[in-house]
């Protein structure tokens, strides 16, 4: 029984002494094992070098014809002839329609008798009033009848300017049986068929003749660019235009800034823009969505970098990561102008400055760098 106490004793006691080693002995464990460095961060960098930058703003644009007239007949008549095929060009005043006129030629034809009836009996009254003023003057006559004659030949005259203007009347109703383009362009689709009664009051007309060339491009831009927009208008020549497609990005015509409005759109904060084509090819459709290019100027000597290399930080403030001696620190800067690849600084950086273009999300100031070779090298 006592062997035992004695036993349980001196584990009790081991045990003990073996957490106090533990508890001393570890401080000095942990105190002698250096820190763990950190592993560089892979990133790709460029240099930031000086150059002759043409400078230009984009927007997603919408073609517009500068002229869309919808054909409607002036006159109600029934549709004899449709002279066009759909989607042909026109050329102004081509005839595109014909309505049944048979009723509106002999209208003209009526009028056109009534004046020659008319311009007979004035000319039998002015004989009658040379032969009165000659008798009056030998007082054969009496010079109220000499009067009478002078007051018949006026109402003859005056009636005969009357229907005069009646015969016009007829004629242009007559001009409206034959429908004409009013301006250049292409026809749409028709819209009535030969044998149906048509109405100005249509609403849809006969056909919608659109002008292709030139064509319009109607584009937006921030209210921020207005200075670039300036400086374009301020160039000694056209400020020029690039139309590209907006899904390939393929160059489809070039035209001129024309018109900028008057306002910002208040609701938006944009300028709309509007530029002319002449679309001499017609690769430009009415209603077609564009990408447009302003050009707005040159900046020489501009030091650049790839937009890639801008981070905007929380207060909207922009700054770049610039590498030295394999270091990377933040560096805040201020943008010039940039588009989709390009950014021009005007302070925080210098001529040959290397900045990290790819791996930004994992830098932190003072972080160590490894630098990866250049995408394709």
């Amino acid at each position: 029984m006592v062997s035992r106490r004695w036993v349980w004793g001196g584990l009790a006691v081991s045990a003990g002494l073996l957490a106090w080693l533990s508890t001393a002995l570890s401080p000095k464990v942990q105190a002698s094992s250096p820190p763990k460095a950190q592993p560089a961060v892979p990133v790709r960098v460029v240099q930031a070098g000086l150059q002759t930058l043409p400078t230009s703003l984009t927007a997603v644009g919408q073609v517009q014809a500068l002229q869309q007239v919808l054909v409607r007949p002036q006159i109600e008549g029934v549709l004899t002839e449709v002279l066009f095929k759909e989607g042909q060009p026109v050329t102004r005043g081509q005839v595109l329609a014909r309505l049944d006129d048979r009723a509106l030629r002999a209208q003209v034809d009526q009028a056109q008798a009534e004046v020659q009836h008319l311009k007979a009996q004035l000319q039998i009254a002015q004989l009658d009033l040379k032969r009165y003023e000659g008798l009056a003057s030998q007082a054969a006559v009496p010079v109220q009848q000499r009067d009478q004659q002078v007051s018949l030949v006026a109402q003859l005259q005056a009636q005969v300017q009357s229907q005069q203007a009646s015969l016009e009347s007829a004629r242009v109703q007559l001009s409206y049986a034959t429908i004409t383009s009013p301006v250049a362009g292409r026809a749409g689709l028709r819209q009535v068929d030969v044998g149906n009664l048509v109405r100005p009051s249509d609403a849809n007309g006969l056909v919608t003749v659109v002008q292709t060339q030139p064509v319009a491009v109607l584009f937006s831009v921030p209210q921020g660019r207005l200075s670039e927009v300036r400086q374009a208008l301020r160039q000694k020549g056209p400020a020029l235009v690039q139309v590209a497609d907006q899904e390939q990005g393929t160059p489809l015509a070039e035209g001129r800034l024309t018109t900028v409005d008057n306002r910002v759109d208040p609701a938006s904060g944009s300028l709309r823009l509007k530029a002319e084509v002449p679309n001499a090819k017609e690769a430009l459709w009415p209603g077609q969505f564009v990408a447009v290019t302003l050009r707005t100027g040159v900046m020489d000597q501009a030091l650049v970098v790839p937009t890639q290399a801008l981070q905007r930080g929380q207060k909207n403030t922009i700054h770049v990561w610039r590498v030295r001696d394999n270091t990377a620190d933040m560096v805040p800067v201020t943008v010039r102008w940039q588009d989709d690849q390009r950014a021009v600084i005007g302070s925080g950086l210098q001529t040959g400055d290397t900045v990290v273009v790819d791996g930004q999300s994992r830098l932190k100031p003072k972080a160590t760098v490894k630098v990866l070779p250049a995408s394709g090298g």
